[in-house]
């Protein structure tokens, strides 16, 4: 998969085409931005390959929870040919589905609640969808036990369902979420034009389309990660007076959390009661003080994701940032009536 950071006139030298194609061309372009009569479509860029990193990282732990439930992998590495009857036994029973969805609601719980970029709404929906599967085989065994013959069967002592494979699971789990992944990646499409930026976004059924014009611009910002740096790509955030491209992130535990009745002071505390549960109110305070802070908003949907030719593409919008701006339009106005 390749990188589409493209200059319109440069694309054109460097692959040459027949005048008919580069038409169509121009014309799907123009029709996927919704660019207006007279406006010029200067560079478009889509993210990097790896610019989801992380989501590839989440796949690899999923399957590897799914092996570490398959055919007892957990219990074989916490126990051994030594271990007592008593260890085996717990691990057989704790080692089963509902301890595997137990896991996996951990894991999903926890990845969308430390807001990082693999926090949205469908890779969560895709991790719950994972962590249930197995309940339609533990319920079809359940209904087996206590309806006996009565229930039907596709075999003696069986249910409808067959057993539950971890390996198989994990490998259709964490194969779909990579090819998942790609096609989000792909769904992301950014273009820089004579008038405005745009952000295109296109999603199994969820469509988007944002377009800033220059002059709401008030800052263009560049952030690039550990891992971008080594590969060669950055994040452009587009800040505007509107608050477009900020985030409010609040950080801390519990926010306003009372403290526990246990260390409410009573009437008939002593002074030595009283001062400890003082103390003991103030540190719990102190734990759970949260505060907002007001940050730029790594976005897909609104700003230049993990781009490759991230230089290129701050140079071009912050020149036609000052380009559009108020003062250079009133130096331009300025020097046509000096002229005059």
């Amino acid at each position: 998969m390749t990188d589409e950071t493209t200059d319109a006139p440069a694309a054109a030298a460097e692959a040459p085409t027949s005048d008919v194609e580069q038409k169509t061309s121009n014309a799907s372009m123009e029709k996927k931005f919704r660019t207006i009569p007279g406006e010029e479509i200067l560079r478009h860029t889509r993210p990097s390959f790896m610019a989801f990193f992380g989501y590839y990282v989440l796949a690899a732990a999923l399957m590897g929870l799914h092996w570490l439930f398959h055919n007892d992998n957990l219990a074989g590495l916490l126990t051994s040919e030594d271990s007592s009857g008593l260890a085996t036994m717990l691990f057989n029973v704790l080692a089963n589905d509902v301890t595997f969805m137990g896991a996996m609601l951990t894991v999903t719980w926890f990845n969308r609640m430390l807001n990082v970029n693999t926090s949205n709404r469908w890779l969560t929906a895709w991790l719950l969808l994972a962590s249930i599967a197995p309940l339609l085989v533990v319920m079809d065994n359940w209904l087996t036990v206590l309806l006996g013959d009565s229930y039907p069967s596709i075999g003696s002592g069986e249910g409808l369902l067959p057993e539950y494979n971890h390996l198989i699971a994990g490998a259709f789990f964490a194969g779909m979420l990579v090819l998942l992944t790609a096609y989000y990646q792909r769904s992301f499409h950014y273009a820089v034009t004579s008038d405005a930026v745009i952000f295109d976004h296109r999603f199994l059924l969820v469509r988007g389309h944002r377009r800033i014009l220059f002059e709401k611009i008030s800052e263009v910002g560049v952030e690039r990660s550990m891992l971008g740096t080594i590969l060669g790509f950055a994040t452009i955030s587009l800040l505007t007076d509107s608050g477009i491209g900020l985030t409010q992130e609040t950080r801390g535990v519990a926010a306003a959390a009372p403290a526990p009745e246990m260390v409410q002071a009573n009437d008939d505390d002593t002074n030595a009661e009283k001062a400890g549960k003082s103390i003991i109110r103030r540190m719990f305070g102190l734990l759970t003080y949260q505060r907002t802070v007001t940050t730029a908003s790594p976005d897909p949907k609104i700003c230049f994701f993990n781009v490759r030719g991230w230089q290129d593409t701050e140079e071009l919008l912050n020149e036609l940032h000052m380009r559009h701006s108020q003062s250079n339009q009133l130096s331009e106005l300025k020097a046509a009536l000096t002229e005059n």
